[in-house]
């Protein structure tokens, strides 16, 4: 997975590591933004217990406010962006 240089940045700022946004954009739920893009978060249970059993695999301790984390994607599955959401999100019907 590719991530650009503000995405990298972000993630560092943020201490999102790379290997949690991967599992992110692995097993959360895609919600569409515009622009062909897409906010990836685990929102729901089972994605959210997707992503716990993921990262214990991986042997990742859970920090507080990972699970708030989401990653913005462009059509091409390049990372955009990273962060931790405070609100929730409005879902659009297109």
């Amino acid at each position: 997975m590719e991530f650009t240089t503000h995405a990298i940045r972000r993630c560092n700022q943020r201490a999102i590591p790379r290997a949690l946004a991967e599992l992110i954009v692995k097993t959360g739920d895609e919600y569409k933004c515009g622009q062909s893009r897409r906010i990836i978060i685990a929102r729901s249970k089972n994605a959210h217990k997707e992503l716990v059993k993921e990262l214990q695999i991986i042997g990742i301790k859970i920090k507080y406010g990972w699970e708030n984390t989401y990653v913005v994607v462009d059509g091409t599955g390049m990372v955009i962006t990273a962060g931790h959401r405070t609100k929730r999100i409005k879902i659009r019907k297109y």
